[in-house]
C-alpha cells in the first residue's frame, strides 16, 4: 500500500500519491462527520487549540469528545449548538482536554449524558470532576440549576471494553489506554458499517486497544512525543513508530494526525515521515474547524 499524507509540506515528497479525503469548511446536514475543535497539545502549538472533537450526525452536533483550552471559540466558530449535545464524552483531567468544558456549557446551560474515567489517588473520577465544577460548592456552581446530566465513570485500566451510549444511530464504546499516571479512556463510535476512534493520550503499551480499533474507517491519534522521547514524554505519549505499527495492526483505514505539541514545522514532518514508514494507509494531518465526511 503507498503512504500518503496530506495537509502538510511534507505531502508535496508524495505527489500523486494524495488521497482525496474529503475535507468541508462546515460539516454537512447529512450523514456522520469529525470535525476537529482543537488539533494542539499542551504548550504554544503553532496557535493550535488543545484537544477537542465534536460528531455531527444529519446536520447536528451529537457528541463532544474532550474540550481542552481554546476548543469554546471554535465550538461557536463551527455553528455547533449546546443544546443539541447528546454526549460528552472526556478522556482525561489534564487541562489541555478538558478546561474550556464549563466555558462551552456558558451560559445556555445543556442536558446531556457524561462519560469519564475512574479515578485515583491523583486524579478525580468523573463523577467528582463534575461535582467539583458544576454542583453546589464547586467552582462553577453557577451552572448547577442550567445542567442535567447523566454520569458513567469507565475503567481506565486492563481490557475492559465499556458500552457509554447509544442513540440508536451512533453507539459509542471507551476503553483504559495507558497514559503514565492518569486515568485515561479512548473512545470508539460506531455508526451502522462505519467506525471512527479516538486514541487520546496514551504510550501504546495497551495491545487491547489494538483489538478494540480493529478495522476502523479513522483513527483519530495523538501524537505529542517524538521518537527520541525519554523519560516523562514517553511514559506518557507514543512514539510516531508505535502509532505507525498500531494502525497497521489495527487495519485503520485513515489516520488522522493531532494533539501536536510541537510548533517546529521540521519536527512534525520527521514525525510524520517515521509514521508513514510504518504505516502504508492514508494519512491527514489535523487543523482547528476540518470537518471531515464519515460518510
Amino acid at each position: 500500500m503507498n503512504s500518503r499524507i496530506t495537509g502538510l509540506p511534507l505531502a508535496a515528497l508524495f505527489v500523486g500519491l494524495i488521497f482525496p479525503l474529503q475535507i468541508m469548511a462546515a460539516c454537512q446536514a447529512s450523514g456522520l462527520q469529525i470535525q476537529v475543535l482543537g488539533s494542539g497539545g499542551p504548550g504554544a502549538s503553532s496557535g493550535r487549540a488543545s484537544s477537542g472533537y465534536l460528531l455531527w450526525l444529519n446536520g447536528q452536533s451529537k457528541v463532544l469528545i474532550d474540550a481542552g483550552g481554546g476548543t469554546k471559540t471554535v465550538f461557536h466558530q463551527s455553528g455547533a449548538s449546546v443544546a443539541d449535545i447528546e454526549l460528552i464524552a472526556m478522556s482525561h483531567f489534564h487541562p489541555d482536554h478538558s478546561a474550556d468544558l464549563p466555558a462551552i456549557l456558558w451560559p445556555a446551560g445543556a442536558a446531556f449524558s457524561l462519560a469519564g474515567p475512574e479515578g485515583s489517588e491523583l486524579f478525580p473520577s468523573i463523577a467528582s470532576w463534575a461535582r467539583l465544577l458544576f454542583e453546589a460548592g464547586g467552582a462553577f456552581a453557577v451552572l448547577e440549576g442550567r445542567l442535567e446530566y447523566s454520569l458513567l465513570e469507565v475503567e481506565s485500566g486492563g481490557a475492559t471494553v465499556t458500552t457509554i451510549w447509544s442513540n440508536g444511530e451512533l453507539e459509542v464504546t471507551g476503553i483504559g489506554v495507558p497514559h503514565g499516571d492518569v486515568p485515561t479512556i479512548g473512545y470508539r463510535v460506531d455508526y451502522g458499517e462505519f467506525s471512527v476512534a479516538f486514541s487520546s493520550d496514551q504510550n501504546g503499551s495497551n495491545e487491547a486497544f489494538v483489538e478494540f480499533i480493529k478495522d476502523v474507517d479513522y483513527l483519530v491519534i495523538h501524537m505529542a512525543g517524538n521518537e527520541n522521547s525519554t523519560g516523562v514524554i514517553a511514559s506518557l505519549h507514543a512514539k510516531p513508530t508505535v502509532w505507525g505499527q498500531m494502525a497497521t495492526a489495527s487495519n485503520a483505514g485513515h489516520v488522522i494526525v493531532s494533539h501536536i505539541a510541537t510548533s517546529d514545522q521540521n519536527q512534525l514532518d520527521e514525525n510524520l515521515s517515521i509514521l508513514a514508514a510504518n504505516y502504508g494507509g492514508p494519512v491527514t494531518v489535523a487543523s482547528d474547524l476540518m470537518c471531515v465526511d464519515v460518510r
